[in-house]
């Protein structure tokens, strides 16, 4: 009532104390601490996995424009090294390259 509880109801009593035996639970509360992790690590993997992606279509794209300048493979991956050479190793660069 008017953003006030009212703590006299004995229902919102036994709300309130078995609130406080969950958040109190070591059992519990490592459960939820372990939930929360989860969450955090698959939001994590999300982003990086759409940046990574949105890098795959960018190398793929540049691949097929340095090839209609001609540019042989070795000159695609030294490029390709000097731009993307920190997020992807060499081995899948040349992966890319194969693929396009």
């Amino acid at each position: 009532m008017r953003g006030k509880i009212n703590t006299n109801d004995s229902f919102i009593q036994k709300l309130q104390n078995d609130v406080e035996k969950y958040k109190t639970n070591p059992e519990r509360r490592k459960e939820l601490m372990d939930y929360q992790m989860k969450l955090d690590d698959m939001r994590y993997i999300g982003k990086k996995t759409g940046k990574e992606e949105e890098r795959i279509d960018a190398i793929k794209k540049m691949i097929g424009r340095y090839r209609q300048f001609n540019a042989d493979d070795e000159k695609i991956l030294n490029l390709l090294i000097q731009d993307y050479g920190n997020d992807f190793s060499q081995e899948e660069l040349k992966q890319f390259i194969k693929e396009n």
